[in-house]
């Protein structure tokens, strides 16, 4: 399954690509405070009536789910789309030449997934989620199946699961969700449509701090959701397809490739039956454009910078994605981890395009993955501190190797590592990660910790003449609250001494 998504980002349009690979100088993944850390839930739905309700026909009526704008004070939400037309035409250019990384990527950086969409796994795991929205009218967004105990999950854009009705004060959930993996709107029968079926929602999530309301709240760090679809007669969703290993981490610079069904009615290839895809580079969001943005106060302007740089916003002004698009996976390459869902950008014909995705964060992602899959184990990182096995002469230099090891369900980013001694040794050489040594301590930076995947970090210690006759060397590795037991955090290895 790895080696088959690290395959997709160079076969999705037919040809190699030449984009460097995830940047190692990510922000610290140290766990950040937050004053919201719980989700809420939808009420249980029957997936079945989903299934049902969502026809062909229906499919084929409905719109592209509003994305929020990802610059305040820019065009409204509401507005209807662009059409084409002279004006349109003319600042339709919204990613320059110089900045379009997609192969035979258009004016907005989005080019045509090779079909049929069975065949590379980032286009089978990806597809277009139906809903009925909380205003009662048909909309669609894109969604992807994410690695899980349960074996069910998809995850999407909260706004994709939850808004606020036009003359309403408070939220509702959205209802009767029907998830089409690989869905292909231009195929001429139903087995090819829909490849691996329709499956029904039974329940969805999303962060408390998500409450849909504009002006603030509409473009939010909390924008990201889990849905919970049924089981069908011969197995589950991820057995069918695949999953995204989802990546826990705080946004940074990643090189990665995002699917989805992008919907401006009677625009083609952007009417929603066509999956497409784009190739950018990202970069953290640490400031936000005022632009006379209306209801929102310079207070909270920057209560909204500190959030989006804590919980890890990502922007890339390669792809300018739009309405029908939310929810869809940022996938980094390389790795083929899902790193973030697409949150928020700018209307087709906007000039300048960009486009915003939340990061997988513990603040995020982990508070609505606890409640959704219970069963599972995300964030149970380890590390095993081993040393020489014979004594080491006082004056002399010995090694140790710390193992940090993942056993939950996601991949971990830019995980900190610290290495102490005490009076008596001190660090001469530390390998293996980024690492910077103080004298008897090393701290240490491992730019991804994946399942089954183990990373050793290497040090040499010098031994001082006046040691004991035992040095304890400690290795500590930091998680996140997602981690059931951090007892196994903390490794001691003791380096017995002679004279």
């Amino acid at each position: 399954m790895q080696k088959t998504l690290v395959t997709t980002l160079a076969t999705l349009a037919g040809v190699a690509l030449a984009v460097p690979a995830a940047a190692a100088d990510q922000p610290s993944a140290t766990p950040v405070k937050h004053p919201s850390w719980g989700a809420e839930s939808s009420p249980l739905m029957r997936p079945g009536s989903a299934v049902r309700y969502w026809t062909t026909g229906k499919q084929a009526k409905a719109k592209a789910a509003n994305l929020p704008q990802s610059v305040p004070g820019g065009r409204p939400a509401s507005a209807p789309p662009r059409l084409p037309g002279p004006k349109a035409a003319q600042v339709r250019h919204s990613v320059p030449g110089a900045k379009r990384l997609t192969p035979s990527g258009d004016t907005n950086g989005y080019a045509r997934v090779r079909r049929p969409y069975t065949g590379a796994a980032l286009s089978r795991i990806s597809g277009r989620l139906f809903f009925v929205n909380a205003s009662g009218s048909g909309d669609s967004c894109s969604a992807s199946v994410v690695r899980s105990e349960a074996r069910l999950l998809i995850v999407t854009a909260a706004h994709c699961v939850y808004s606020v009705p036009e003359g309403a004060t408070t939220g509702r959930w959205h209802s009767s969700f029907a998830f089409v993996p690989a869905y292909d709107g231009r195929a001429t029968n139903v087995r090819q449509r829909e490849p691996y079926g329709r499956w029904g929602g039974r329940r969805a999530w999303k962060p408390d701090g998500y409450t849909g309301l504009s002006g603030g709240d509409w473009n939010s760090i909390y924008d990201i959701a889990l849905i919970e679809v049924g089981k069908h007669r011969d197995g589950t969703l991820q057995g069918a397809v695949g999953a995204f290993t989802p990546m826990r981490n705080q946004g940074g610079k990643y090189a990665i490739a995002t699917t989805g069904y992008p919907g401006v009615l009677g625009r083609k290839p952007y009417d929603g039956r066509d999956q497409l895809w784009c190739l950018g580079k990202t970069q953290l969001i640490d400031s936000f454009e005022t632009g006379g943005a209306s209801g929102i106060e310079t207070g909270s302007l920057v209560n909204a910078r500190a959030a989006a740089a804590a919980t890890g916003r990502m922007e890339t002004r390669n792809c300018h994605l739009f309405q029908g698009h939310s929810g869809g996976p940022w996938i980094a390459k390389g790795t083929g981890d899902l790193v973030g869902v697409l949150s928020a950008g700018k209307e087709d014909g906007e000039a300048d395009g960009n486009s915003v995705a939340n990061a997988l964060s513990p603040e995020s992602y982990g508070a609505i993955v606890k409640r959704a899959d219970p069963r599972g184990v995300y964030d149970a990182l380890s590390v095993r501190l081993a040393g020489p096995a014979q004594p080491v002469r006082r004056g002399a230099a010995a090694s140790v190797t710390a193992t940090v090891t993942m056993r939950g369900l996601m991949a971990a980013a830019q995980v900190p590592v610290t290495l102490t001694v005490p009076a008596g040794g001190s660090f001469a050489s530390v390998s293996g990660a980024a690492c910077t040594r103080t004298g008897r301590q090393a701290t240490c930076t491992v730019g991804a910790v994946h399942p089954g995947r183990p990373v050793r970090i290497s040090a040499r210690i010098n031994v001082a003449r006046d040691a004991g006759p035992s040095l304890p060397v400690t290795a500590h590795v930091t998680s996140s609250r997602l981690d059931p037991a951090q007892r196994d955090n903390t490794s001691v290895a003791r380096i017995k001494t002679a004279r």
